[in-house]
């Protein structure tokens, strides 16, 4: 009985140490690297706005909002972002574009506050990313 004990053990760790001489690192490393590729080659894909407006005292639109960044490897820089001016019937007025200098790094969500002339009329906004660059 303890020799079928032993033998058992012994084939346990026969087993065992067979599986860590495996290398899944190769592996790991290879995924890791399409997943980065992957990131780096669509960042749209990967990171999400989303925005609200208000004026100020000034006479200005103020647009506040978030940036997050749903990569897990891939930090983005100049951000680039489509705000839509909408009136009450959902008809488009007017169309600015403006680029965040801030770097978002994966898994993190960057505030972003943009002061604009006011756009008479306007009753919603809506916020698009259009284009970013992979940082490094």
């Amino acid at each position: 009985m303890s020799r079928l004990i032993l033998a058992i053990l012994c084939c346990l760790f026969l087993a065992c140490n067979s599986a860590n001489e495996q290398r899944p690192s190769a592996k790991y490393e290879e995924k890791k690297t399409s997943l980065e590729e992957m990131e780096r080659d669509s960042p749209l894909k990967f990171l999400k706005v989303a925005a609200s407006h208000h004026g100020n005292l000034i006479n200005q639109t103020v647009v506040e909002g978030t940036v997050t960044n749903k990569a897990t490897i891939v930090s983005y820089k100049n951000l680039e972002i489509l705000i839509t001016f909408k009136d009450e019937n959902g008809s488009v007025l007017e169309k600015q574009k403006h680029t965040l200098d801030d770097i978002v790094k994966p898994g993190t969500t960057t505030d972003f506050k943009i002061k604009t002339g006011k756009v008479k009329g306007t009753a919603s906004i809506i916020a698009d990313m259009t284009s970013a660059i992979a940082d490094k």
